[in-house]
Parts: structure tokens; sequence; C-alpha cells
């Protein structure tokens, strides 16, 4: 089978990550698949991650989508003329490559699809990676469209008016992971970046900033720092305002912050993932984990309840209360020999719900509805 994805752009995170893991999956199981889109832009990790893909059998063509930081009536403008622009470049792909499946990832290039499919009659799929993306005149209705999470399901039905028999639940997967790294390493780890004996370490995976809560995680950790805890911090984002927090309330000797690479001897280091996000789609990080015996505590943003059943693999709060964190924070550390029972009903949980096979399976399925 031949199939395409049409991104605007490939950054840094989670929804460029899915794209090339289910990408990689399907060429193993014997199927073509091409990326069109700007490229991965000049992000060092982005283009690690590009780089890695093509690598692994991804094919990317280059279109000229438009790449924009911020939103002004004459962005707006360029933005407008270089959609305009890129359709028959776009159009030409298509044509020459004759797809058996188009697969969106971005609802604004939806268009290039709707298109296509006007001409021949071909159908298409997109995918929401998060809920309630702003209508936009390119935006257009696939034929079916894949939801990651249940909230989602529902705002499809709603704000999007997608019929209950169009949209797909498919939840994101992730490889099944084995923790092959031993005890007498991960102690070398430990030493590597000073991290203390007998603590609890919690660990936060992500991109330094607003979104991400990385703020609300520092307000709990503060309420917290009387505790026998630490915490690893792994991402990339704004470290001065992050630094300047530490530094103030005086938590800088229970936090060790590291530049974002490969999470996986992280997750082995750590005893709680904790990820205090503000807005999400289905993340990847806390699958992660779990597919490594380790608990999460998640805010309650999307797909968190489909991810966490509170007290049996970890535990939920409320968007923006720290104070809800902390107290979490603290009833583990007080009580770390429920972290085993924790950690086994995650992997279990994420093994039988959250696997990248399990998800291509279902994906497959829609693209025989679509072919």
């Amino acid at each position: 089978m031949k199939i395409i994805f049409l991104a605007r752009y490939l950054p840094a995170e989670g929804s460029t990550t899915h794209m090339y893991t289910v990408a990689e999956s399907l060429i193993k199981r014997n199927n073509e698949v091409y990326i069109l889109s700007r490229g991965p832009g000049d992000g060092l990790n982005a283009i690690k991650l590009f780089e890695k893909a093509k690598k692994n059998g991804v094919q990317s063509i280059e279109l000229p989508f438009p790449l924009y930081s911020k939103i002004t009536a004459f962005t707006r403008f360029q933005q407008l003329f270089s959609y305009i622009y890129v359709t028959p470049f776009a159009l030409y792909q298509l044509f020459k490559l004759k797809p058996d499946v188009i697969h969106a990832h971005y609802p604004v290039t939806t268009y290039i699809a709707s298109i296509f499919r006007f001409l021949t009659g071909k159908a298409f799929i997109v995918t929401h990676h998060i809920s309630n993306i702003p209508k936009h005149i390119f935006n257009r209705k696939a034929n079916y469209v894949i939801a990651i999470s249940r909230e989602l399901e529902a705002s499809l039905m709603s704000y999007y008016t997608y019929e209950k028999e169009q949209v797909k639940l498919i939840f994101n997967g992730v490889k099944t992971q084995k923790n092959n790294i031993d005890s007498h390493t991960i102690k070398q780890l430990k030493e590597k970046y000073s991290i203390p004996k007998n603590t609890v370490i919690f660990g936060f995976v992500g991109t330094l900033g607003h979104r991400k809560g990385t703020d609300i995680l520092l307000k709990a950790i503060e309420k917290s720092k009387h505790l026998n805890i630490h915490v690893i911090i792994l991402g990339d984002g704004n470290r001065v305002e992050l630094q300047q927090y530490i530094n103030e309330n005086q938590i800088k000797d229970i936090i060790t912050l590291i530049p974002f690479r490969d999470p996986n001897d992280i997750y082995n280091m750590i005893d709680v993932l904790i990820l205090p996000s503000r807005i999400e789609g289905f993340p990847l990080v806390p699958l992660e984990a779990m597919m490594l015996k380790k608990p999460v505590i998640r805010s309650k943003v999307q797909g968190a309840h489909d991810q966490i059943i509170e007290g049996k693999n970890g535990f939920l709060f409320e968007s923006e209360n720290f104070s809800q964190l902390a107290d979490i924070i603290k009833e583990i550390t007080l009580k770390p020999e429920i972290l085993n029972e924790l950690g086994e009903n995650a992997y279990h949980h994420a093994i039988t719900n959250f696997s990248e096979d399990l998800m291509v399976d279902k994906l497959l399925d829609v693209y025989e509805l679509a072919r």
C-alpha cells in the first residue's frame, strides 16, 4: 500500500513523533510511506528526528507550506498566499505518486486532499491531535477522522459536525519497551548526574514552557522541598525563567536539569513521571514511562482519563492546581512502598491499550475503508 501523510511542517513535538512512529511501523509491514511537508525547519532536535526517520525508510517530499511564529495581519496574508502557491506543487506529487491512502495530520492541509478528492474521487483521512483546532478557510472535512482521545471524539462530532460513523477512536501507541538498564548502570547514571541516593525521584520530560506547565511543576516542588525527593527535568525551552524560579525559591539542590535527548535512561532513573500540562492531545511521554513500569501523575486535560486509572496506575490532579499536585507528591513520598504495584499496573494498562501494534492494526482498518 502506498500511503501519503500531509503535514504543514515537522517540528520536534508529539504529533511529529507520532507520524514517524506510525510511518516506520507501516514500512515494516511492507507499505510505502511518503510525508509531504515543509520539512523539519531549523530546530536541531527536529532535524535529528527527521534524519532518523529517513534512515528508517520514511520518504520525504518538501513543499513550500508556510512556516510562521507570530500572527499579524501581514503574516495572515503571507500564509494565505503560501497555501495557494503550494497547491499545484502538492497536486503534482499526488498525481505522480498515485497513493492508495491520503492521511492528513494537520487539518489546515486537508484542502489539498479535498481538491484531489474533487478531481479523482479519492477519499482521505485526517487526524486531529488536539481538541478545538480553530476552523480555518482551508480546513475541509475528511471522509474519516481519527480521534486520539474520547474527549476529542466528542469534540469532532460537536465542533466539527462529523457523523458518528466517520469518527474513529484510535489511541496513540508506543513501542513495547523492556527495562534493559540494569541496577548497576542506573546507579552509575545517578552518580553521573549527582542524583542523591535513597530519595523518591520524580521526573518531567517535555518542552519547558507554559503549555507543558513547568511553572506548575516548580510551584508544587517548592511546596514539597522539605520532603525526601529529587526531581529530574529533561527538556529544552525557556530555561532562563525556569532557572530564575529555581534559584529564587531555593530548590536548586533537589532539581537536576538536563537538555532534551533520548529519555530512556531518564525513565529508568525516576520512580514517578509528572505531566502537569495545560493543553495536551494524547501525549506519548506517559505511555513510554508506563511501558517501563513507571506510574504517572497527570493533570486532568485531554487523554488523562484514558491513560490513568486513579490510584491504580497513577494519579490525576486538576490543571493549574499545584497544591493538589504537591499533596500527591507528599502522599507518594511518605508511602514509597506503593510504587512497585503502581508501576506494574501502569505497564499492564499500557501494554493492553497503547501498544504501537494495536494502534497500527486499527489504523490499517481505517485505511481499508478509505481505499
